[in-house]
């Protein structure tokens, strides 16, 4: 069974996700990292030579292609679980975790970092408080649900080690996930 991290830009995913997998000793896949390897790009270069439905597209594709053989933890970009198909398909391979963290600190960690091409540019901070609304539903659809504001990466990932080990222990077949 694998891990699925999702959640908004700046919550932690890839920390959390990288320092999860050495805790559970399983590779860890960075979706946003296979999308560059296969395209030979950057995100932020498809979203501005291409545009966001057309990254999107590649997206869906890579996920639709996700092959992990042995249990891993997949880190997921911002935006792929809010299509349905993505959230269908991430869903069958195991645990859904969402980070969540309050706007004014995923502001706080999104200011410090200029690869994310969604929250560049003027009118930044409004477009991305409709982004977080727009996508908070698909979030609450995760199997797990963890705060991380206040929390160091370190304790982020005791805290989803807590309620995800049980289920990894018990296995797919003995976990009651309704849709």
């Amino acid at each position: 069974m694998h891990v699925v991290l999702t959640g908004f830009m700046g919550t932690g995913k890839t920390a959390v996700g990288k320092r999860l997998a050495k805790r559970l000793r399983r590779p860890f896949v960075d979706l946003d990292e296979l999308i560059e390897r296969r395209e030979g790009r950057s995100i932020s270069s498809i979203f501005e030579t291409e545009g966001e439905a057309a990254f999107r597209r590649i997206e869906a594709d890579v996920v639709a292609g996700l092959s992990c053989n042995e249990p891993s933890v997949i880190a997921t970009g911002g935006g792929t679980f809010v299509a349905p198909a993505n959230r269908r398909v991430l869903s069958s391979l195991g645990v859904v975790v969402c980070l969540l963290s309050d706007f004014e600190t995923i502001m706080e960690r999104v200011s410090r970092n200029k690869r994310r091409p969604l929250a560049a540019g003027e009118g930044a901070r409004e477009k991305l408080e409709r982004l977080y609304e727009q996508r908070m539903d698909s979030y609450r659809k995760a199997d797990v649900l963890v705060e991380t504001d206040g929390l160091t990466v370190e304790q982020s990932v005791a805290r989803v080690l807590s309620i995800i080990e049980p289920r990894l222990k018990a296995g797919p077949a003995e976990v009651n996930d309704e849709p």
